[in-house]
């Protein structure tokens, strides 16, 4: 009866920016798993190109690994979340991993222009509070308790399928970071997934460009590929 009282009383009080975040939570969590497969392409200030494979297992919306296949100097270095919040960097080289925590999450992913918490967020709606400042588009302010990097974080969402169209990230002062743009939105199966990506860090004049080459949903991912263990296979 109390659990029922919460979730009634949680109900109740849930705002249509609330709805609007739970909405893009379920969609980006849709399905049992998914597997993919990115080209992944950073430029620099001064033009210079670097390539990169990126492969994602995730399995509900508590599990995921990204590892880096490509080039043979990066394969193995990994991003763990294996319950939903807890995030490790596994370093090939080091032989172990190492658990990252608050501002740390924010920092790039081992030369590209994604932050490691852009990789490893599997819910907005956990960390954020959110506002709607227009339709289809957010606000989201870190809450009090949440291991996310400060600042504020302004959404714009793809209103046939919720995904996230757009996400800028703010630093703590509200100046602009990086941007992230989510384009070319497919069914497969049936989840709506972007399969073009594109990361621009203000900062630092660079940028980032994720093509999704491989998509599998709902392929049977074991939890065993989800546990420190696997990292160092």
């Amino acid at each position: 009866m109390t659990s029922l009282l919460l979730l009634m009383s949680s109900l109740a009080w849930a705002t249509p920016a609330d709805d609007l975040l739970a909405a893009v939570d379920a969609a980006s969590n849709r399905g049992d798993d998914a597997h993919l497969v990115l080209d992944v392409k950073s430029t620099d200030k001064k033009g210079r190109e670097s390539e990169r494979t990126m492969e994602i297992w995730q399995k509900g919306d508590d599990k995921r690994k990204i590892t880096f296949t490509a080039p043979a100097r990066l394969d193995g270095v990994a991003l763990l979340v294996p319950d939903g919040d807890t995030l490790y960097l596994y370093l090939p080289s080091y032989g172990r991993a190492r658990r990252i925590v608050g501002e740390a999450r924010g920092d790039a992913f081992v030369g590209t222009d994604f932050s490691m918490e852009d990789l490893a967020r599997l819910s907005w709606a956990s960390e954020y509070t959110p506002t709607l400042v227009a339709e289809h588009q957010l606000e989201l302010r870190p809450k009090p308790d949440a291991d996310a990097p400060a600042g504020k974080v302004l959404m714009e969402v793809w209103p046939e399928s919720n995904l996230p169209k757009k996400v800028e990230h703010y630093n703590a002062e509200d100046k602009l970071i990086r941007r992230i743009q989510f384009d070319d939105v497919r069914d497969i199966g049936n989840r709506p997934l972007a399969h073009s990506v594109s990361v621009e860090d203000v900062e630092n004049t660079r940028s980032t460009n994720a093509t999704v080459t491989t998509a599998e949903i709902d392929s049977g991912l074991d939890d065993s590929l989800f546990t420190l263990t696997s990292l160092q296979r």
